[in-house]
């Protein structure tokens, strides 16, 4: 009687502990599963961007896309 009240006594405060550490875990997992969600989905919608882009088949009209491009649009 009482050795089972002893362990009743020393369990409960251990199983109470690994609940809680079980339950922080399985909310950390989840929490990375929706960023890495949220990231997929950030890389879908660039690559939708990228794909609907017309590519230049002509090398030296894209040289000088990139040259207007680099070009500062201040007057200094």
């Amino acid at each position: 009687m009482i050795l089972r009240a002893f362990f009743s006594a020393l369990l409960r405060p251990i199983l109470h502990a690994l609940s809680l550490a079980a339950s922080w875990f399985g909310g950390r997992k989840a929490a990375q599963a929706d960023a890495k969600i949220v990231e997929l989905q950030e890389y879908a919608n660039t690559r939708r961007k990228l794909d609907e882009v017309g590519r230049m088949s002509d090398a030296d009209a894209a040289r000088a896309w990139l040259r207007e491009r680099g070009k500062s649009k201040r007057d200094l």
